[in-house]
């Protein structure tokens, strides 16, 4: 699962244990580990950023293959105890957030980091919304999760999920609508929007 060329697949609640497992291997140089925690990881850590980023899909995207390859390659000296999920999201918002710094020549970026306490806190409620929504995800069909997946968290226009699937524009809105109602009724509307 992970990152494929039809899009961003669900990727369902990883064990904690297991996690700790792959990042054991990850830190010893296991390239098999390297791509399950890519797989696991990407689409939280994606909207993750996103979140922090609105509207800059593309350079959260750059960002977050470049953050891996930067875990890669300073994988010798990466503490082997951590609790994976909270590590990778606070290391890869401080990090996209210090580049976007750079990026906007931006001299102050503290205030979109805040206290350590407060983004526990936010990155644990963002943790349990994700999981929520991935279940509710993993409820429609898999033409209505790969159109959800496509234009939201791809961010492409109607037009252009009809040209990728090499479908009609119609097809698309039916099945982007059936699929949008039915995560509103699972998830009410505020859940819905949470990620969007």
């Amino acid at each position: 699962m992970g990152a494929t060329k039809q899009g961003i697949q669900p990727v369902p609640p990883a064990n904690m244990s297991d996690d700790k497992d792959i990042w054991k291997q990850f830190c010893a140089g296991e390239q098999g580990a390297f791509r399950e925690l890519y797989d696991r990881y990407y689409s939280r850590m994606f909207v993750w950023g996103c979140r922090w980023l609105d509207g800059e899909t593309a350079f959260v995207k750059d960002h977050l293959h470049d953050f891996f390859i930067y875990l890669w390659e300073k994988r010798a000296n990466l503490a082997p105890e951590v609790q994976v999920s909270a590590y990778l999201l606070t290391s890869f918002k401080r990090r996209l957030i210090e580049q976007w710094g750079k990026e906007k020549k931006l001299k102050d970026i503290s205030s979109m980091i805040g206290p350590v306490q407060e983004e526990q806190e936010e990155m644990e409620d963002f943790t349990h919304q994700f999981n929520r929504i991935q279940a509710a995800l993993q409820s429609l069909t898999p033409a209505q999760r790969e159109v959800i997946e496509m234009r939201f968290l791809q961010n492409m226009s109607l037009q252009q999920i009809a040209a990728a699937k090499n479908t009609s524009l119609r097809t698309v809105y039916n099945l982007t609508h059936r699929a949008i109602l039915q995560l509103r009724q699972e998830l009410g509307k505020k859940n819905f929007l949470f990620l969007w």
